[in-house]
């Protein structure tokens, strides 16, 4: 049986680009810088990405997340793909680093729980272990 092991929180601040009516829905960027913090790592370190929000027509809010969390040697880059509702956000994570310390995330998948109030964003993702 599969069980979740805390990963990191993120806590940014969010600033949207409106797109506007695309084929798919609504669309806008979400733009996102703030801190990430891990019993994985000592202290804080920078988080900075996009979230490519579209609306379908049923009112459905689509979440592709690209972000990229750390400097130097140790950047961890994610991808999210999720919804968001009335009861939060909801993702599925995948990673990728040449960070030798982290290179068993290259393997490893999350999920995320979060909310936003459309400025601020925090978002806890769990890694999946058996």
């Amino acid at each position: 049986m599969a069980n979740l092991e805390e990963f990191f929180t993120i806590t940014a601040d969010i600033e949207s680009n409106m797109i506007g009516a695309c084929p798919a829905g609504f669309r806008l960027d979400a733009e996102f810088h703030g801190t990430a913090t891990s019993p994985h790592w000592e202290g804080e370190r920078p988080v900075s990405g996009f979230d490519y929000v579209t609306v379908d027509s049923a009112g459905h809010v689509q979440l592709d997340v690209r972000a990229r969390i750390g400097t130097g040697d140790e950047v961890i880059a994610y991808r999210g793909s999720g919804v968001s509702g009335d009861d939060g956000i909801r993702e599925l994570i995948s990673f990728e680093t040449a960070s030798e310390t982290f290179a068993w995330l290259n393997s490893a998948t999350a999920v995320g729980y979060g909310k936003t109030d459309g400025v601020t964003l925090q978002v806890t993702a769990y890694l999946v272990r058996d």
